[in-house]
């Protein structure tokens, strides 16, 4: 126990350090993080930074399972699943080929394909979190696909016990850990929303809820033989991200984060060694495979399937890192003796590089999308603006709608019935497939595609239109309305009092702050309910509703 203690005591105290010089510069923590497990290596044992690592591992799939939106990846299921298996099938198949090719055997070749072809749901998630409950599409697109080869990564783990571990084939493990995600996915439709409604936000209570639930399905999963991640990954399912009653819950988990975070990558750094030549080419190649195959690929599938190229090429950049599946697989496999050590740190060396490079490219997406549609990549790929489009010959005089989401629905719904509406019709400008369905019954006018790509507007008659209307609140949609290099009036949203301004400046006709409408409505109401003109029931619902828009 002491050397527990001590272990976590050095890192989080080496940790502190490197995240106040982080914190001083507004820099990354990841990469300080990594550079503190370097100092931290020399005094703990490595068998301790092994199992370290690995419930580090065990609680940040835990709260990668919490945050999944299983109604997201359930409408976009057979898609996310198809790119998502395809992708790992071909990249794993490639590097599964360099490993024999590099003169290891089957095995350790499969752990160079695992590693190739999965890739975090820890890295890229944490720069897929957006202020105001705004999910875009790209960034719920990727936690489906995340949450794809995270089972998979399951899979792997459980045939690897199974097969590799054991003296002899143990294929019921397979049935049990399937009945532990059936209990998990039952406590979640039929249990949790009930208990939380109970306990009515009491945060405490619902961190304990939290921590019995992963503990538990850990137990559960260590009783049965399983591996602890097979049981956190349950643990994560079970825990609804259940509107409004598990906000405290999903708040108090969070706090995880920041207590595993750190174990997590300290460790990884702390696991890093001086790689020789084998190990180096085994990690050139786990490199060309993730930074490059990864994202090529799945963006190219995206763009088959559909997609705009900027949502293919943003979702694509969120596979640039190997999987915490892969380093718990390498881990389990030091553990059993049943991996060559220059390929575990070739491994850990690829992890780390790639985690690196995740943190840039996380910072730096939007940018980096736009820098390779100005380069043509989108179209390489076959994006096409026309095929989920509908325009009339005749179309002038419109207004452009960006977005169904975020007030574009009532927008358009409501000016149908009005004599300005009628005079104007209305086209939208959409990016997320969920909705092309409900687009074409409400407009007959619409456009599918990124409002960054000049095509889009062109399809959209921008020239011809009366006024443009964005009130999404993403950042990027906002801001190429406003760089549109047109007279035609454009009313964007703004989130922050400091953006209007500079909007303004930059051309926009005018700018929709919707704190400060929100603020107006609440006063009325407030008048109303004083007055006896609205019931306490009517002004409690109201803004319950205004909570949701």
């Amino acid at each position: 126990m002491y050397e527990v203690l001590f272990a976590l005591m050095l890192i989080f105290s080496v940790a502190a350090v490197f995240l106040l010089l982080a914190a001083q510069w507004d820099l990354p923590v990841i990469p300080f993080y990594l550079l503190a497990g370097i100092f931290v290596g020399v005094v703990i044992d490595e068998t301790q930074l092994l199992d370290l690592a690995q419930w580090g591992v065990a609680f940040l799939v835990f709260l990668f399972g919490v945050h999944v939106d299983l109604e997201f990846v359930r409408s976009t299921g057979r898609l996310s699943v198809a790119v998502s298996v395809l992708q790992a099938a071909v990249v794993g198949g490639l590097g599964f080929g360099a490993g024999l090719a590099l003169g290891l055997d089957a095995i350790n070749a499969s752990y160079l394909g695992i590693t190739a072809a999965l890739s975090s749901s820890l890295v890229a998630t944490s720069y897929l979190d957006t202020t105001a409950g705004v999910r875009p599409t790209y960034a719920r697109l990727a936690e489906s696909v995340h949450f794809t080869e995270d089972v998979l990564g399951v899979l792997a783990v459980l045939t690897l016990s199974a097969v590799v571990y054991a003296a002899t084939p143990a294929w019921e493990q397979f049935a049990v850990a399937a009945g532990i995600v059936a209990l998990a996915l039952l406590i979640r439709y039929t249990v949790f929303h009930r208990l939380t409604a109970r306990l009515r936000g009491d945060s405490e209570i619902l961190m304990l809820v939290g921590i019995s639930f992963v503990v538990g399905f850990i137990a559960l999963a260590e009783a049965a033989a399983l591996s602890i991640v097979v049981g956190a990954f349950a643990a994560g399912i079970a825990v609804a991200d259940d509107y409004p009653h598990s906000l405290e819950l999903v708040d108090t988990v969070d706090d995880l984060e920041d207590f595993f975070s750190p174990i997590f990558f300290v460790t990884l750094g702390a696991l890093l060694t001086l790689p020789g030549l084998e190990t180096a080419g085994y990690t050139l190649t786990l490199l060309v495979a993730i930074l490059v195959l990864n994202p090529v690929l799945a963006a190219a599938l995206f763009v088959r399937a559909g997609f705009d190229g900027r949502t293919a090429v943003l979702t694509a950049l969120t596979l640039d890192q190997v999987s915490i599946f892969s380093l718990f697989i390498a881990i389990e496999a030091l553990g059993a003796e049943q991996i060559a050590r220059p390929v575990f740190d070739a491994i850990v060396l690829a992890a780390v590089v790639s985690m690196l490079v995740a943190t840039y490219t996380g910072r730096h997406a939007e940018s980096i999308a736009q820098w390779l549609r100005d380069r043509g990549f989108a179209r390489a790929l076959g994006e096409s603006v026309t095929s989920h489009s509908s325009v009339a010959d005749d179309l002038s005089d419109h207004v452009i709608v960006v977005d169904l989401e975020y007030g574009g629905r009532e927008l358009v719904e409501r000016a149908a019935d009005s004599k300005w509406g009628q005079a104007h019709p209305f086209l939208v400008i959409e990016d997320d497939p969920s909705v092309l369905g409900e687009l074409e019954s409400i407009c007959d006018n619409y456009v599918y595609g990124d409002v960054s790509n000049d095509d889009v507007w062109e399809q959209a008659r921008l020239s011809d239109a009366a006024l443009v209307v964005a009130l999404t609140p993403r950042p990027a949609r906002a801001d190429a309305v406003v760089a549109l290099e047109t007279d035609i009036p454009r009313l964007v949203r703004v989130d922050a009092i400091e953006d209007a301004a500079e909007f303004a400046d930059r051309g926009a006709t005018g700018v929709i702050y919707p704190d400060a409408i929100a603020a107006e409505r609440v006063g009325d109401d407030l008048a109303a309910l004083l007055a006896e003109e609205l019931s306490l029931e009517e002004f409690e619902a109201r803004a319950r509703q205004r909570t949701r828009e």
